[in-house]
């Protein structure tokens, strides 16, 4: 039987340290973005929940960074 869960398309499986205030959200995404998260973390060695909060990070970060150059 062939895994079509969103993690199998993820290399790594360990788990970094859970914030102590963390929640969880579901959340459903397109198979090509999917995908490109799955690249992205392969890439850098993370699971798909730390790929996310990454992705998640940068995003903001990048955001902040362009709205605050007026």
């Amino acid at each position: 039987m062939t895994d079509n869960s969103p993690s199998a398309r993820f290399i790594s499986s360990s788990r970094v340290t859970k914030a102590k205030n963390s929640q969880l959200i579901s959340v459903r995404l397109p198979d090509e973005l999917l995908q490109r998260l799955a690249d992205v973390g392969n890439e850098e060695g993370f699971t798909m929940s730390d790929t996310i909060r990454v992705v998640l990070e940068r995003g903001l970060r990048s955001t902040k960074k362009k709205g605050s150059s007026t």
